[in-house]
């Protein structure tokens, strides 16, 4: 007599790190204090020389920090940050995410401007007029920012938050971290709908390399777009 098989349920799945989600809040209260020390520092009077040139790096590493001191307590290997392999089906997820991504981001910007309220590209005009060389700038826009928030953002916050409270939560929670780490209220949207489908993207590929990509193309694009329209105000219909 054949014996019946019982159908199992299926797990939910699980995302497992080697830290701790207390370990990943810690890792935000340490950005926090860190990023108040930087403020403090440029309250009172650091060089402006040096915070228009190479310094623009160093307020990039900031980001590193918290997860270098966490993982060297822990004694915990760089590699579960996410730099592993990647196939190409993300990429094309990422590309319909972030069109609909930025219908609400555009959405978003119109609104600001018809209560003349100035967006985010309007500020970064107002960087690149006080700015003696745009190189530094860019190299830490389009280079430096989509490693190491990628990093920090995705590869620790998303992945130590999904452990402990779902993927879905975990991107929500990540996101907003990361738009409000950007310190600026008119770009907290825009900022957090980005991090939502990098997140997701991250969630679906398990490697920060996709994330990256799309975070330095998106840089890229628009610290170009700005600068070029900066150089040559007259290409935008008065």
């Amino acid at each position: 007599m054949e014996e019946k098989q019982v159908p199992v349920e299926k797990e939910a799945q699980t995302y497992s790190v080697p830290w701790s989600v207390g370990d990943t809040w810690l890792g935000v209260v340490l950005l926090i204090l860190l990023s108040v020390g930087m403020v403090v520092a440029v309250l009172m009077g650091i060089n402006a020389q040096f915070m228009q040139n190479i310094g623009v790096l160093f307020l990039e590493m900031i980001y590193i920090l918290p997860i270098a001191l966490i993982f060297l307590w822990r004694r915990i290997h760089w590699k579960y940050l996410g730099f592993g392999k990647f196939t190409l089906d993300v990429i094309g997820i990422g590309c319909g995410l972030l069109i609909g991504g930025y219908a609400i981001i555009i959405a978003h910007n119109a609104l600001l401007y018809a209560f003349g309220i100035d967006a985010q590209g309007d500020q970064i005009f107002e960087i690149f007029d006080q700015l003696e060389s745009p190189v530094w700038f860019f190299i830490t826009g389009a280079v430096i920012a989509p490693i190491v928030e990628e990093i920090f953002f995705r590869g620790f916050l998303f992945q130590g938050f999904r452990q402990k409270y779902g993927w879905m939560p975990a991107v929500f929670l990540s996101s907003a971290i990361f738009g409000a780490a950007h310190l600026d209220p008119v770009s907290l949207i825009p900022t957090f709908v980005l991090g939502c489908v990098l997140a997701y993207v991250y969630h679906r590929s398990n490697s920060v390399w996709p994330g990256i990509l799309f975070h330095a193309a998106i840089n890229s694009f628009s610290l170009c777009a700005v600068y070029v329209l900066s150089q040559y105000p007259g290409l935008i219909p008065s």
